[in-house]
C-alpha cells in the first residue's frame, strides 16, 4: 500500500506531508498514518514544531465521500484533531490549492495557520446536505465569530487567503513558496518562544439572534429553497457558545442527523451520478482508454443565433479562439452586441474584470463563409430547428473539413441519426445538445448514433471537460432524454391540466412550491412559445401524437404570443417587465378549447397538480430507460437537476421516484390511467421493477458493466 502521509525532520521542525492523490482526501488510511507520525513526533525532542502540508494541488479537499455510508474506522478525524490540539509544541498549517470541509477542519485544530496567497478555504458541506462534522461549526465561529461563520457555512463558497486572514482564519499569507514559508513560520514560533494555541480553548465573542439569522439566510434563499440543513447549521453555530466538549457533542449529534437525511442521500446520489454520468454510455473502459482526444483549440460555431452565440462565449470563456459564421450579416451583427452585452454585464455584476472580458471578446471572430472554418478542430452547428437546413449545413461542413474533424450539431430534438446521413463521414457526427444560456448551463447532452465513432465521442467528452460541464450520454431518439420527459411527459401534463380547469399562474406556482426553479408556463414563455412549436412542427414530420399535445402552446404562436419576447404569451409582461401577470384572453382561448374537445373543466388542487406532472415525468423517464435512450435511471437525474431545474435536494425524478416507492408510483399511475387519457399507460419498467420489489437504483446496479 503507497504511503499516503510522509514525515521528515528538518532541524527542529517535523514535517508532515499528506499524499493523497488526487485531492488528499482525508481517508481512514491518511487518519492513521496521522496518527502514527503524530505519535512518533512527540516522542522525538528534537522537534519543537511541527508543519503540515500537503503533495500536489489541494491542502485537502475533505474528507473521503465514498466512507460516509460506512462504519468510521479508528482513529477518527475528530481523534486526530485531538491529538493535535493537544499536542505539547506548536503544530502549523501551510495551506496551498483548496482546502475544503474535512481539510479546513484539520486545519483549524492546528494551532497556527498560514496560506499561499493563491488558496481558497471554505466548507461546501450544505452542498451535500450535511453539516460539518468535524469540529467546524464549533471551531470556525471561535476563530472568525458567529456570524462569519454562519454565512461562510451557509454559502458553501470558498474565500480566498487575504480574506481568510482578514477574518482571523489564518494568520500570514504566504506571497511564494509556501514550504519554505511554513519553515521559517515556525523556526520564528521556537526563537520567540511561543507554544501551543489550541482553538478549542478559544470562546466565542459573538453570538446569533433571530434578526442576524434571518439576514444570514436571505442571501442563501434561493439555494435553499426547500432545504432543512441550513437549520441543523444553526443549531450548532449556536451550540459553539457552550464549552467546547458539550458543542462538540451536540455537533456530532447533529451532523449524523443530517447524514441520514433523505435531504442528503438525494444530494449524494446526485453528486456521485454527475460523477458516473457518461461512463455507462457504451463506450467500454478499455476502448475509451484507446481512443486519444485531439487537442482542441480552435472552434467553429455554424449560427449566430442566441444559442450560437452563447455556445461562442462558453468556449471562449474556455480560453479557446472561436470562429463565428452565419450566412446572414444582420446576424452576426446582432450576436456582436449580444456578446458585448453579456460579457459588459459581468464586469458590472463585478464577475470579471474589464480587461478578462476584452480579452474573450477578441477571441470570438467571424468567418465569411463555411470554407474559412476547415482549419477548425470542432465544428457546432447551431442554425434553427430545421430538418432540411441543418443536414444542408453538415453536407457542406462534410465537404470543407478534414474527415477526421468532429461535426456536432446542437439540436434538441431532430434525429441525428437523419442528420448525420447528409454527410459521408456519419461517424463523426454526433449531438452536443446545450441549454439556454449555453454559457451558464451546467449540462451538455452528447447524442451518440449507432455510426458515432469512439473517436468522436471522446472529443465531445473532452468538450464537456474543456467548458467544465456535466455530460450525460443519450441515444438517438425524439428529444434525446431531457426534452422527450418534458414533451411528452411535465409539460404535456401540465397542459392537460390547463384544459380540466387549472391556471397557469396556479400550475407554475404549485411546481415552483415543490421546487422546481420555475414552472413550465413560465420556462414557455421565457424561451418563446415558438421555440416548441417548431419542434413539434419537425416532429410531426416523422411521428404522431393524438390531440390534445400542446394546442395551447401552439395556439399561442399562432397568434403571436410568443412569451416575454413579445409582451405576451402564457401571462403579460407590461412595458418589458419580466413579471408575469395572468392575462384573461388565454384563460378564455383554454375554456374554448376545452369545450372543443369536449373536455369537462373543474378545480384542481395543487397536489393532483404536482403529483400528475411529476408521475408523468416518472413514467416516460421510465420509458426512456428501457428503450435505452438514458444509459442509466442516474443519468436521468443528472440531467434533470442539471439541465431542467429539478430540486436537487429531491434526487431528480428517478431518485425521487424510488424513495415514494415504485409500488406507490405505479398504484397512482394506473388511478389516473384509469380516470384520465391513454398516454398514461404505466412503463413497462415500472410495472417490472414493482413487481420484484426493487427499484431505478438497485436497477442502475444490475446493468452496470462488470
Amino acid at each position: 500500500m503507497a504511503r499516503t502521509v510522509t514525515f521528515n525532520q528538518l532541524g527542529p521542525v517535523g514535517l508532515i506531508c499528506i499524499d493523497n492523490p488526487p485531492v488528499n482526501a482525508i481517508s481512514h488510511s491518511v487518519r492513521l498514518a496521522l496518527a502514527d507520525v503524530v505519535a512518533r513526533a512527540e516522542k522525538n525532542p528534537g522537534i519543537k514544531a511541527l508543519l503540515i502540508m500537503s503533495e500536489g494541488s489541494p491542502f485537502s479537499a475533505g474528507a473521503d465521500i465514498t466512507e460516509f455510508d460506512r462504519p468510521e474506522g479508528e482513529p477518527s478525524l475528530q481523534q486526530v484533531q485531538a491529538a493535535l490540539e493537544a499536542f505539547p509544541i506548536p503544530v502549523v498549517a501551510a495551506i496551498h490549492g483548496l482546502a475544503l470541509g474535512g481539510g479546513l477542519e484539520l486545519a483549524m485544530a492546528c494551532h497556527y495557520r498560514l496560506a499561499h496567497k493563491d488558496a481558497k478555504l471554505g466548507m461546501p458541506e450544505i452542498t451535500l446536505g450535511i453539516i460539518p462534522g468535524a469540529g467546524g461549526t464549533q471551531r470556525l465561529p471561535r476563530l472568525i465569530g458567529a456570524r462569519a461563520a454562519l454565512n461562510m457555512i451557509l454559502s458553501g463558497t470558498p474565500i480566498s487567503a487575504p480574506e481568510a486572514k482578514t477574518k482571523g482564519l489564518v494568520d500570514e499569507v504566504a506571497e511564494d513558496d509556501l514550504r519554505n514559508a511554513g519553515l521559517f513560520f515556525c523556526e520564528r514560533l521556537v526563537q520567540e518562544g511561543l507554544g501551543p494555541r489550541p482553538t478549542c480553548s478559544r470562546t466565542v465573542t459573538d453570538g446569533l439572534d433571530e434578526a442576524e439569522i434571518a439576514s444570514a439566510l436571505l442571501p442563501h434563499a434561493r439555494a435553499l429553497k426547500g432545504r432543512t440543513t441550513q437549520e441543523l447549521v444553526i443549531e450548532a453555530i449556536k451550540a459553539s457558545k457552550l464549552p467546547f466538549s458539550q458543542g462538540i457533542a451536540i455537533e456530532a449529534a447533529l451532523a449524523q442527523k443530517s447524514l441520514a437525511s433523505r435531504e442528503s442521500l438525494a444530494l449524494r446520489h446526485v453528486f456521485f451520478a454527475e460523477r458516473e454520468s457518461g461512463k455507462s454510455s457504451g463506450v467500454s473502459a478499455v476502448e475509451a482508454k484507446r481512443t486519444l482526444s485531439p487537442a482542441i483549440h480552435r472552434v467553429a460555431v455554424i449560427g449566430a443565433g442566441t444559442m450560437g452565440s452563447g455556445i461562442a462565449i462558453a468556449f471562449a470563456d474556455a480560453g479557446l479562439e472561436v470562429l463565428l459564421n452565419d450566412n446572414d450579416p444582420a446576424s452576426l451583427i446582432r450576436s456582436r452586441e449580444r456578446i458585448h452585452s453579456t460579457y459588459a454585464s459581468g464586469v458590472r455584476r463585478g464577475r470579471i474584470h474589464q480587461n478578462v472580458a476584452d480579452e474573450r471578446i477578441r477571441r470570438i471572430r467571424n468567418a465569411r463563409t463555411l470554407a474559412d472554418v476547415a482549419d477548425a478542430d470542432l465544428v457546432i452547428e447551431a442554425v434553427f430547428e430545421d430538418r432540411e437546413l441543418k443536414k444542408d449545413v453538415l453536407s457542406k461542413l462534410d465537404s470543407v473539413l478534414p474527415p477526421q474533424r468532429l461535426i456536432a450539431t446542437n439540436t434538441s430534438t431532430l434525429s441525428v441519426s437523419e442528420l448525420a446521413r447528409a454527410t459521408a463521414h456519419p461517424g463523426r457526427v454526433l449531438g452536443l445538445h446545450f441549454f439556454v444560456p449555453a454559457q451558464a448551463s451546467r449540462l451538455l447532452e452528447i447524442v451518440r448514433t449507432d455510426h458515432s465513432s469512439p473517436e468522436s465521442l471522446s472529443t465531445a467528452f473532452c468538450v464537456a471537460k474543456l467548458l467544465k460541464k456535466v455530460a450525460v450520454v443519450s441515444r438517438d431518439a425524439f428529444g434525446f432524454i431531457g426534452n422527450r420527459m418534458m414533451l411528452d411527459g411535465y409539460f404535456r401534463e401540465a397542459e392537460q391540466l390547463l384544459l380540466e380547469g387549472a391556471t397557469p399562474i396556479q400550475v407554475d406556482t404549485a411546481l415552483e412550491n415543490f421546487g422546481f426553479a420555475m414552472g413550465p408556463q413560465r420556462v414557455s414563455d421565457l424561451g418563446g412559445n415558438d421555440v416548441g412549436t417548431k419542434a413539434r412542427v419537425q416532429l410531426f414530420k416523422r411521428e404522431k401524437r393524438p390531440d390534445p399535445y400542446f394546442v395551447i402552446a401552439d395556439r399561442l404562436t399562432e397568434m403571436g404570443k410568443l412569451g416575454q419576447k413579445t409582451g405576451r404569451g402564457f401571462y403579460c409582461y407590461e412595458n418589458g417587465s419580466r413579471e408575469a401577470m395572468p392575462d384573461p384572453e388565454v384563460n378564455n382561448l383554454i375554456e374554448k378549447l376545452a369545450f372543443e374537445r369536449g373536455i369537462s373543466r373543474h378545480e384542481i388542487g395543487n397536489e393532483e397538480i404536482v403529483e400528475r406532472c411529476i408521475l408523468a415525468l416518472i413514467n416516460v423517464g421510465a420509458m426512456v430507460l428501457e428503450e435505452g435512450i438514458a444509459a442509466r435511471a442516474a443519468d436521468i437525474d443528472v440531467v434533470w437537476t442539471s439541465g431542467y431545474g429539478f430540486p436537487r435536494h429531491l434526487g431528480g425524478p428517478m431518485f425521487y421516484a424510488d424513495t415514494l416507492g415504485l409500488s406507490e408510483v405505479l398504484q397512482r399511475i394506473r388511478h389516473y390511467h384509469e380516470k384520465l387519457v391513454y398516454y398514461w399507460r404505466p412503463a413497462t419498467l415500472i410495472e417490472r421493477l414493482a413487481s420484484a420489489g426493487t427499484s431505478f437504483e438497485q436497477w442502475d446496479r444490475a446493468s452496470a458493466p462488470r
